[in-house]
């Protein structure tokens, strides 16, 4: 690599550390402010241009960007606007800088490999604390959710997201990558470490993105490749580990039967589900809280569908379509609408939804597969599926994992797009 390069290798390694742990505001800032200064001097201004007018979903970033801008300027509430805005930088920062550098395809994976192995020991550093912390497994409900990340002062929901996108790193570079049998076997024990943690961190979508991928590329394995005793032998291996850890940690399951109580009532006072406690249809879970809030949320963008209510105003307004159902427990509890895109419809309206989109996902999805970069375009899908559960832009990590992800795993792209 030449010296620019290695600069900004080991100082992308520095973000990455420091985008798992929320208690050094100002180590971070310093760490981002020099990617990103990095980024600026990495190539010339003529040779930005001419990458911007190649990009067109940096255009729509950009353009995305600035409605939130407008969004802010039209409403009432500004100061939470700007509070709002704070967490959205990365949205502008990141396009404008890492989004108009380009590398090879061969750095592009280093940096993907040297995320993948932060993840991993970031996540064995918060295992091995909730262990301590739990007295060694008497207080089981301490390995669990946001109990497990409670250390680095990270949701688990976020640290899913990075979980997934490290195994689908390592899964790529074991079967498409031609490594050597000693770094191979590391891979595969990362991976089958990495996904007993997911399996901990409980995050429902995020658990069904990863075994419904693992389970699609096994069948591709099998008869694609033709590989019928090495994909039996994986799926055996898959099949084996789900059930010891169902046996061991049941908790997890508690989770996913929260999906078979989806009725609600806007008036219930119920308490919230737990992973810890027996879930039942009287209790406000993870599945019908959300589609309370959706169909919140879609009431309020339907006030202003164009533009929408405002970035500084939009939980307000959610809020008071709150009230007008008697939705006491969404006011107590302060809940968002627990969707990233109904939270950009409802602040933005359809245009800045379609600005989003083209920016984000569409023109990204479409260049991923003009280059046949699969690996790229598996982790903007996962990242796609991720926002539908989640306000992803409510967070300063949502927006950083956002921001530098979709623009870094196309700065490989060729030319002639």
């Amino acid at each position: 690599m030449t010296r620019k390069e290695n600069i900004l290798y080991y100082l992308l390694l520095l973000f990455f550390a420091v985008l798992f742990y929320a208690h050094t505001d100002t180590i971070n800032g310093v760490i981002i402010g020099c990617v990103l200064l990095c980024a600026l001097l990495f190539n010339p201004i003529k040779e930005k241009w001419q990458l911007l007018q190649q990009r067109k979903h940096i255009i729509f970033m950009v353009l995305f960007f600035a409605m939130i801008g407008v969004s802010l300027m039209l409403s009432d509430n500004k100061d939470r606007g700007f509070r709002y805005l704070d967490t959205r930088l990365a949205l502008f920062y990141f396009p404008v800088t890492i989004g108009l550098i380009s590398i090879s395809k061969t750095l592009k994976e280093k940096i993907l490999l040297g995320f993948a192995f932060i993840t991993t020991v970031a996540s064995l550093g918060c295992l091995v604390y909730s262990i301590y912390a739990s007295d060694f497994f008497k207080e089981p409900a301490l390995l669990y959710n946001d109990s497990l990340t409670h250390i680095i002062g990270r949701q688990s929901i976020y640290i899913s997201l990075l979980v997934n996108i490290s195994i689908f790193i390592y899964g790529y570079f074991i079967f498409f990558k031609n490594i050597k049998r000693e770094k191979k076997l590391l891979y595969t024990t990362a991976v089958i470490f990495l996904f007993v943690f997911s399996y901990l961190l409980a995050s429902r979508n995020m658990m069904l993105v990863l075994y419904g991928v693992t389970f699609s590329f096994i069948l591709f394995y099998i008869f694609k490749r033709k590989k019928y005793l090495e994909g039996a032998t994986i799926l055996m291996a898959m099949v084996m580990a789900i059930f010891f850890v169902f046996k061991f940690f049941p908790q997890t399951i508690n989770r996913f039967k929260e999906l078979t109580y989806t009725e609600f009532n806007f008036k219930s006072m119920g308490k919230e589900s737990h992973y810890n406690m027996e879930v039942n249809a009287d209790q406000w879970n993870g599945a019908n809280f959300r589609l309370a809030a959706w169909q919140c949320g879609w009431n309020v963008f339907l006030q202003q569908p164009l533009v929408g209510v405002g970035l500084g105003d939009k939980q307000n307004e959610l809020v008071k379509e709150y009230a007008s159902k008697d939705f006491e427990f969404g006011i107590v509890t302060k809940k968002n609408v627990h969707n990233n895109y109904l939270d950009i419809l409802m602040s933005t309206g359809i245009i800045g939804l379609l600005l989003f989109l083209f920016g984000w996902i569409v023109l990204p999805v479409y260049y991923t597969i003009k280059n046949r970069d699969w690996l790229a375009l598996l982790i903007i899908g996962t990242i796609g599926l991720a926002m539908f559960t989640e306000v992803y832009f409510d967070r300063t990590m949502g927006g950083m994992v956002v921001g530098f992800f979709i623009p870094f795993l196309l700065v490989d792209l060729k030319k002639n797009n």
